[in-house]
């Protein structure tokens, strides 16, 4: 790892600020807390539907748009630092104002759902030049267990989370609980950005191709670049196909207490026990990918999301609920390392952020588009069951999906002992 010039450290940094960061919404936990709290705030089944998704759909929305003037950046690191911390903000102030100025059960909940709105907003600005200074720094023989080591960092301070979850949602149950707790995500978030200012941009980092037409020019011609990228197009549907986890993971907290007679607070148990999952899964993950690629750990974490499917329909326990939420944990974060890996390695290196940004986009569309379908059903007819069905539909047709797609690594490790250029893929 020293081959480089401030490898080991850029590595470890990067591994932190990607801990911390998901260490922090542990706490607020999207998928799990996020959920329950709009929901005894009088929220719709849409809107709760939606809790998961906001922030990575947000963080997909503007950076197709600012794509190609970070192509013309020689060095990342100065705008990535400055947008990273714009981003952290918003959870700073909704935290102070539900505990400092408590509103009505109205105004919180606009706090609740504006708050990830606004930092995935500001993030989605960065994202495009983070993602083009990490792939820079990071080898990509390396890239699979770097993810995953931000995912066991996650995982290892997850695992306090679902305690301190509990106590405080039982001593400070309603808006001043989750006011503690967008705090204590605040403080990760900033332990986060301060490991961004510790990586060192190296000269190494050379300038991607400069955009050569108008912008106007650049926006016509977006669609046009996944013409000749047919394994780019898979993935986009494979991403949304593969949407079955989140489809599930809104109502699966809700499900799980109104099943089992368990208080709210509870939660707390559930979120343990998906970050046991998600660390556990992160370092199989890791190991796994890092010797085959990122397609193939795709594969696995939709045939475990099948899995969890058939098995949710059946479960009525808590205890059965907290291993379901292991298995959740286990196949969603195997399947993030699987995806940032093999997306990294499918888009054409000389445009990288662009097709970055595309991707990003098409990925909030998807997210979208799969939390309202599933929000809409669960709305009309009220029954987690045929959310279950549907979740099931769509992760089989993404396993179909994800099947066809060359495993990127593998042809370029074939075509250089052959002493040949990959193809186009």
């Amino acid at each position: 790892m020293s081959s480089h010039p401030h490898l080991r450290r850029n590595f470890w940094m990067h591994c932190l600020e990607g801990g911390f960061y998901m260490a922090g919404l542990a706490f607020i936990s999207p998928e799990t807390v996020l959920p329950a709290f709009v929901k005894e705030l009088g929220g719709q089944a849409n809107l709760i539907a939606l809790m998961p998704v906001l922030l990575p759909a947000m963080f997909s929305m503007l950076g197709i748009f600012a794509a190609p003037f970070i192509e013309r950046m020689h060095h990342f690191k100065t705008f990535v630092i400055l947008f990273g911390l714009m981003q952290r903000l918003p959870y700073l102030i909704a935290g102070l104002v539900m505990l400092f100025a408590p509103q009505s059960a109205g105004a919180i909940l606009y706090i609740v759902v504006l708050t990830p709105v606004v930092s995935g907003l500001i993030g989605s600005v960065g994202v495009p030049a983070w993602m083009e200074m990490v792939t820079r720094m990071i080898p990509e023989h390396l890239r699979a267990s770097g993810w995953a080591i931000r995912y066991v960092i996650q995982g290892v301070f997850g695992l306090s989370a679902g305690f301190i979850i509990h106590w405080i949602l039982t001593h400070h149950p309603g808006a001043i609980g989750y006011a503690w707790l967008h705090l204590i995500c605040f403080g990760f978030l900033v332990l986060s950005w301060l490991s961004q200012v510790f990586m060192i941009e190296t000269d190494t980092t050379r300038p991607t191709k400069a955009l050569q037409s108008s912008y106007k020019n650049y926006l016509r011609e977006l669609p046009l670049l996944l013409r000749d990228h047919p394994s780019l197009i898979k993935l986009i549907f494979a991403r949304f196909t593969g949407m079955g986890y989140l489809m599930l993971v809104s109502f699966m907290s809700i499900y799980a207490l109104k099943v089992s007679g368990r208080p709210n607070a509870d939660i707390g148990h559930l979120v343990t026990a998906n970050m046991i999952g998600a660390l556990c899964g992160n370092v199989f993950a890791g190991w796994w990918g890092n010797r085959h690629g990122g397609r193939a750990i795709m594969v696995l974490s939709r045939f475990m999301g099948l899995a969890l499917c058939v098995a949710l329909l059946f479960v009525q326990s808590f205890e059965g609920f907290l291993i379901a939420f292991f298995v959740w944990g286990f196949g969603l974060f195997v399947d993030r390392v699987g995806d940032l890996t093999l997306s990294a390695e499918l888009c054409p290196l000389e445009r990288r952020p662009v097709y970055q940004s595309v991707l990003g986009f098409c990925q909030m569309l998807c997210l979208l588009t799969a939390v309202t379908m599933s929000g809409g059903l669960y709305r009309y007819t009220q029954s987690f069951h045929a959310v279950i069905i549907l979740s099931g539909i769509f992760t089989v047709i993404s396993i179909l999906i994800v099947w066809t797609i060359p495993e990127v690594r593998k042809r370029k490790q074939e075509h250089a002992v052959m002493g040949e250029n990959p193809p186009m893929i």
